[in-house]
């Protein structure tokens, strides 16, 4: 039984099937990405190695951070460099992987956006290590304004203290993908919460021969 199957399987037995979905087995891998080595060295060494050898870890002092925001352009890599972190031939023990749109989160009934969040968070403390990946992170949390219906606002904060209890969460990593970093809710840049920020430009010469 591989793991996506194992992730049914479980999820079933809790009853989360069919609310926030499954942990996904991925085939990529970090040879699969090209024109990214400094950011896969980095991912290696500040997610990676934490979740995978956490007792070594905690020998050393090293701990993952508690989210890693990935911005830039479209297409330059930001999800395919999550799935191969993710996958189980990054090195180690495979890590469950979450995946989940900005807007998927988003329901017309209220309340139920911020109850996906929480059983999301919950499910991956269920399978840890895991990683839970938001792309379009915009979406989800965008800047809270006046404007802005209580609803949506209601969203942000529950993640606001999803983030803010990592340290219950176990062996889990946030990881938020945006082309858009100025749309994001400002307190989610905040220490704490994503960590760590990582830049992703549009490949030169040099990166566009090696994704080649």
């Amino acid at each position: 039984m591989n793991l996506a199957e194992l992730g049914v399987e479980r999820c079933r037995k809790a009853g989360y099937l069919g609310a926030v979905g499954t942990p996904t087995a991925d085939a990529t891998s970090f040879e699969d990405v090209g024109g990214l080595e400094e950011h896969v060295r980095g991912l290696k060494e500040m997610v990676m190695l934490p979740l995978v050898y956490p007792d070594l870890c905690e020998t050393l002092g090293i701990r993952a951070p508690r989210g890693v925001l990935f911005h830039g352009p479209p297409g330059t890599g930001k999800t395919l460099l999550a799935r191969a972190l993710a996958s189980g031939k990054a090195g180690g023990p495979p890590i469950a992987f979450f995946m989940r749109r900005g807007g998927d989160v988003l329901s017309k009934w209220v309340g139920e956006g911020e109850r996906t969040l929480r059983k999301l968070f919950a499910q991956a403390r269920a399978f840890q290590p895991s990683i839970i990946f938001f792309d379009e992170l915009d979406g989800l949390a965008p800047v809270r304004s006046a404007r802005q219906d209580q609803a949506h606002a209601s969203i942000v904060t529950t993640l606001l203290a999803l983030m803010d209890g990592i340290e219950d969460r176990g062996q889990v990593v946030v990881i938020g993908a945006t082309n858009r970093p100025d749309a994001i809710d400002p307190a989610l840049r905040r220490p704490g919460r994503f960590d760590r920020e990582m830049l992703f430009r549009l490949p030169g010469l040099t990166a566009r021969h090696r994704i080649l």
